[in-house]
């Protein structure tokens, strides 16, 4: 037979408590950086889904483009709403007919990303685009 050991609960208790107390110590030291990195991984999945979602968008886009999808004459916000918001929309230097050029870019190209203008008349509707690469 085994002899019983008794065990004395209040300093089983009492070092809890204390391992507890030295443990929340050291985070509390180190918060702000613990802080620091956790807003900077929050930063990065943020910016991985905003880049994911652009992608998912212009090849949207492109695809609508190459099979004759995109019409003429669409309005301007409806084209944003469609596509998302342009990398860049500046105005058209002496181009006739057209008022502003929208920039939509590959998010995924890196510096030699392809870029598709759309071409914008008077009326904020789409009178061309243009796919550079």
């Amino acid at each position: 037979m085994m002899a019983k050991t008794k065990i004395n609960h209040p300093y089983l208790i009492l070092l809890s408590l204390f391992v507890l107390f030295l443990s929340g110590c050291v985070y509390i030291t180190h918060f702000d950086e613990v802080m620091f990195l956790k807003g900077l991984a929050d930063n990065q999945k943020q910016m991985q889904a905003q880049l994911k979602r652009e992608g998912r968008l212009y090849n949207m886009l492109k695809s609508d483009i190459d099979n004759g999808r995109l019409e003429k004459l669409t309005q301007k916000g409806r084209i944003f709403r469609l596509y998302g918001e342009p990398t860049l929309c500046k105005p058209a230097e002496e181009e006739g007919n057209i008022k502003e050029i929208c920039i939509y870019r590959n998010p995924s190209g890196g510096l030699l990303a392809e870029i598709i203008l759309l071409k914008l008349d008077a009326q904020d509707r789409l009178y061309s685009w243009e796919i550079q690469n």
